[in-house]
């Protein structure tokens, strides 16, 4: 049997002539891929059910309360009944259960699934450091958080504003609420997306890393809250810190300057260092188990 005339085709060889992108592209591509996970685009519908309407259980009371207070203003004008608007503070004593729950139940699908379908090794094979990548994350999901939690301050803020009998002389006599507000859903924002992406780091699977995130949350808040009622002294004073819930919504009415109805034992001032130290430690905790996940 004989075969066909051989052929020898030179394709030569064509180096890489795209840009070539720095440090700082990797990690921006990073949390843009963070970002777009925690929000469910691009995904499909189921995966957008979860963080869209703990979104809206966090949003949209903000908006309800201005329209119902814009609707009695309208219908009472002309006299000072109508009804009260909850401080910027106490927003987020209702706040903190929906934005809790968005952060278990969300932050982990940045991180689980990477480590379950081997993604990890991937970035380890390129110029990708621990620090770019968990941080990268963090950032990613701190974004969504932030915003999250900052919006209905705003929104609060406009109305305000444009309820005020003089909405100029308002601003110039409560410029601070805004940087307040924001330094406030900062807070917020920080450590349950640092205590989240923690629990995210022990598992592979994000039901389970939503279970621990809320167990700690939770647990901690009841075993605060036994301390101060059985306990006195120094040991309540200790043991009240264990309650993450009640230190963030110390720390947060601390930076507003409006005090909770029921006072924690320690100062807003004690908690606030408390949690800034606590999510400091946690971080640092979660970037050596994600180095050991890289280099695993």
């Amino acid at each position: 049997m004989s075969s066909g005339p051989a052929e020898i085709f030179d394709l030569g060889y064509h180096g890489y002539e795209g840009e070539r992108t720095g440090r700082w592209s990797r990690r921006r591509a990073i949390w843009r891929d963070g970002v777009r996970i925690a929000l469910g685009l691009g995904r499909g519908a189921s995966a957008k059910i979860a963080p869209w309407l703990l979104i809206g259980i966090a949003l949209v009371p903000a908006v309800v309360i201005v329209v119902i207070a814009a609707f009695v203003g309208t219908a009472t004008a002309g006299d000072d009944s109508g009804i009260d608007i909850p401080s910027y503070a106490e927003y987020y004593n209702f706040a903190i259960a929906p934005l809790s729950l968005f952060a278990a139940i969300v932050a982990p699908n940045l991180t689980c699934s990477d480590r379950r379908d081997g993604v990890l090794a991937l970035y380890a094979a390129r110029p990708i450091s621990p620090l770019d990548y968990v941080a990268s994350r963090w950032a990613a999901f701190l974004s969504v958080a932030l915003t999250v939690a900052w919006a209905p301050e705003v929104v609060l803020f406009v109305w305000n504003a444009l309820d005020a009998r003089n909405t100029g002389t308002w601003l110039t006599d409560n410029w601070d609420i805004l940087p307040r507000s924001l330094l406030a859903a900062v807070v917020l924002a920080a450590s349950l997306t640092t205590l989240a992406l923690l629990a995210a780091s022990f598992t592979n699977r994000r039901a389970y890393a939503a279970i621990g995130m809320l167990a700690a949350f939770f647990i901690g808040s009841a075993v605060g809250h036994i301390a101060e009622r059985d306990f006195s002294g120094r040991v309540s004073d200790v043991l009240s810190l264990v309650g993450l819930p009640r230190v963030i919504l110390a720390t947060v009415h601390w930076i507003f300057a409006d005090p909770l109805d029921n006072p924690p034992p320690l100062s807003g001032a004690v908690n606030a260092l408390w949690l800034a130290a606590l999510t400091v430690a946690l971080a640092g905790w979660l970037l050596v188990r994600t180095r050991r996940a890289l280099q695993s």
